[in-house]
């Protein structure tokens, strides 16, 4: 009988011993497990890491060559307004060239001439001035545009403006270039008139025609300030005016 309980209690022995190592081993592969979950985990947070640090490093090369071509554009735009003002500075210098030959020869003319021409030039100051006040409540660019620049700006805006009035714009520009082209041929006839009674009446069809003139570049002025089609134009001409400072308002229209 005592052998009996021995040997079922070296029964029970051997089967707790069995359990035991057999929880011992599952334990042993769960932390395994957990430790190989965590390693794999902390891989990924690392592959992850990597691919941040690459994004990192791909938007800085990309922000690095972005600031590269914006430093290159602004050294051409520099460049190109450095020129612009060059070439600008180079005319300017030849007008002024010209404009001190052609004051030499109109200091050559009699006197009469001379008083008469005073008188217009007096005149047109002033309706420069009335022009400048009314303009001045408008649009500054309209008001100090070059006569030469806003015609050429206008004939390249006819294209795209309505047919009805692109052309009544062209025959105002068309009227302009007659009144120009007869005052130029009837200073050539002043010079070359010697009959005071004929000078008188040119000198009279001279100022005839710089009024007429000028109240055409008011208007052509007057539709720069407002028409709205003519944005366009007029921002292009208030950039090319500040990268290309104004003359000194070229004798104001060119007397």
């Amino acid at each position: 009988m005592e052998s009996i309980f021995f040997a079922t209690a070296a029964l029970l022995v051997a089967a707790m011993l069995a359990v035991w190592r057999a929880w011992r081993e599952g334990e042993a592969r769960e932390v395994e497990a957990r430790l190989r979950a965590a390693a794999e985990e902390r891989a990924r947070q690392e592959a992850e890491a990597r691919e941040a640090e690459a994004r990192l490093r791909a938007a800085a090369e990309e922000r690095a060559r972005q600031e590269a071509e914006a430093r290159e554009a602004e050294a051409r735009l520099r460049a190109a307004a450095e020129e612009r003002a060059r070439q600008e500075a180079a005319r300017a210098q030849r007008e002024s060239e010209r404009a001190q030959r052609e004051s030499e020869r109109a200091r050559q003319e009699a006197a009469r001439a001379q008083r008469e021409a005073e008188r217009a030039r007096n005149a047109e100051r002033r309706a420069a001035r009335l022009g400048d006040d009314l303009a001045e409540a408008r649009t500054e660019i309209a008001r100090t545009v070059p006569e030469r620049d806003l015609v050429n700006a206008l004939r390249k805006a006819i294209p795209a403006m309505d047919p009805e009035r692109a052309k009544r714009l062209e025959n105002q520009l068309e009227s302009l270039a007659r009144n120009r082209a007869q005052e130029a041929k009837l200073l050539a006839d002043l010079n070359a008139a010697a009959d005071e009674a004929a000078r008188a009446e040119i000198q009279r069809k001279i100022e005839k025609a710089r009024a007429d003139a000028k109240a055409l570049v008011q208007r052509l002025r007057h539709v720069l300030a407002n028409d709205p089609d003519l944005q366009g134009v007029r921002l292009s001409l208030a950039w090319e005016a500040r990268v290309t400072p104004m003359k000194k308002k070229e004798k104001t229209e060119k007397k």
